[in-house]
């Protein structure tokens, strides 16, 4: 991370790092050439809704270094948020990279880690909302290469949006005998419905370059079955998702858009949809 924004990302579990080697694997499976690997990629445009969450912004940040062109949604991306902080900085120093005289001498690898990165494309969403969902999809809209009468061309087919990722996700941990009715409505909007409303208003767009929705389910070994954790309801809200993931697919199968179900480590759900932290 640049020295010159003072602020450098603290990850907060290592284990979010296979998510994103299971996402990763996911994406490039069909780019197994190495001479076109990059050339594929930087044509390929992934939306990562929620990158406000720990999960969403290493994800973001992953598919930047290897090469994809990543919107990240933000519910705020002009205000000071440690992710917006961090996607500032990391576009600082994708600017310094790009000038001439940026490279060190010698190092004949800098060119090429530079060329690998792809770029980030900060943009306002917030996934609970069916009005912001919109305006972000129009925003996509008019950063995806289009002919100049605004109809779909054949560039458009080939570097039309490629993926979703939904990242978002609501934890209010507490014993079912002491939560009230509006917590748990409101993790099933968050957890739930959001993702949902989600693909519906991004599937005509996945649909014309037969891209996927990527869905985050329950743990392997969920925290919510543990005695003591007060997530029963937000562990419900993640099966859910699983369910609603797999009748998601068998719907979609026909339109060929993919939906793709990861399950998280066995990390607290706390950490893993909290704020990223930032070390100044």
């Amino acid at each position: 991370m640049d020295v010159e924004t003072g602020a450098v990302l603290a990850l907060q579990i290592l284990a979010l790092c296979s998510i994103v080697a299971a996402l990763l694997a996911y994406l490039m499976r069909q780019s197994r050439n190495a001479a076109d690997e990059y050339e594929s990629r930087n044509k390929r445009h992934v939306l990562v809704t929620s990158c406000d969450t720990c999960v969403g912004l290493q994800i973001a940040l992953a598919l930047y270094e290897a090469g994809y062109k990543v919107f990240a949604g933000l519910l705020d991306p002009t205000g000071s948020s440690p992710s917006v902080k961090i996607l500032k900085a990391v576009e600082l120093e994708r600017q310094k990279q790009d000038e001439p005289d940026s490279t060190s001498d010698g190092d004949p690898q800098q060119p090429e880690a530079a060329r690998a990165r792809g770029q980030i494309v900060p943009l306002e969403l917030d996934p609970t909302r069916e009005d912001s969902l919109h305006a972000c999809l129009d925003a996509v809209r008019a950063k995806l290469p289009a002919g100049e009468d605004g109809k779909i061309t054949e560039l458009y087919l080939i570097t039309g949006l490629w993926a979703v990722v939904h990242t978002g996700g609501l934890v209010l941990p507490g014993v079912i005998e002491k939560q009230t009715s509006s917590m748990w409505e409101s993790m099933l909007r968050h957890n739930l419905v959001a993702p949902l409303r989600t693909a519906r208003v991004f599937i005509p767009l996945l649909r014309i370059k037969r891209g996927r929705i990527v869905l985050l389910g329950d743990s392997e070994t969920s925290y919510g079955s543990k005695t003591g954790s007060g997530l029963v309801a937000f562990s419900a809200s993640r099966r859910a998702v699983e369910g609603a993931a797999e009748a998601l697919k068998n719907e979609l199968l026909s339109l060929g858009v993919d939906v793709v179900l990861l399950k998280p480590p066995p990390v607290n759900p706390l950490v893993l949809y909290a704020s990223p932290v930032l070390k100044t």
